[in-house]
């Protein structure tokens, strides 16, 4: 009728895994907040938050705020050591002040393997917005895992660059973060 039934073969398992790390960094809040007020004018109000990106694109590097990026670093290095990377170069850095009822839409940062998002809390209460990483590929892959980040004070947490993800509305008059992205090296020397 049909022909002879073939053997059935064994199924092949695959999966995705996406690492996303969360961590403390110590910093001088006063003096971020210190830095940030005279530089008001820095911050551009896009609608729905207030950032530097505009602007400065890579403000993590100018000199007032070496003693962050020296803060950060340790973090850095611990990401890159964890996914076998040797070093790191810092693509952009930025601030974000997010007061009530700002948000961030979803998005992603690069599209490429290497390429890592860095989010670290600079000032935030107990009532500031959670950020929301997505799975990978949504919203055209989306089995609803997700994860929500609390952010406190020094807390920080990084993800791969294609990684959506967003953050909820603010129900807090404060919530300022530094934002960097970060490609990691293989090979070299390490850090």
């Amino acid at each position: 009728m049909f022909g002879l039934l073939k053997k059935e073969k064994k199924l092949k398992e695959k999966s995705f895994v996406t690492k996303i790390y969360e961590s403390e960094i110590s910093y001088d809040k006063d003096k971020v907040l210190k830095l940030l007020d005279v530089n008001r004018s820095t911050m551009d109000n896009v609608g729905y938050m207030k950032t530097t990106y505009f602007k400065e694109q890579n403000i993590l590097l100018y000199k007032e705020f070496k003693f962050l990026l020296n803060s950060c670093q340790t973090f850095y290095a611990q990401l890159a050591k964890a996914n076998g990377y040797s070093s790191w170069n810092i693509i952009s850095s930025w601030f974000q002040r997010y007061d009530k009822g700002n948000f961030h839409d979803t998005h992603i940062h690069f599209p490429i393997e290497n390429h890592w998002n860095c989010v670290f809390y600079l000032d935030c209460n107990r009532k500031s917005s959670n950020m929301i990483i997505l799975e990978p590929g949504y919203p055209y892959a989306n089995t609803n895992q997700r994860f929500a980040i609390k952010p406190k004070d020094g807390g920080c947490v990084a993800f791969p660059g294609h990684i959506p993800h967003f953050v909820e509305p603010n129900p807090s008059d404060n919530r300022l973060i530094l934002s960097t992205n970060l490609e990691f090296i293989k090979g070299g020397k390490d850090v």
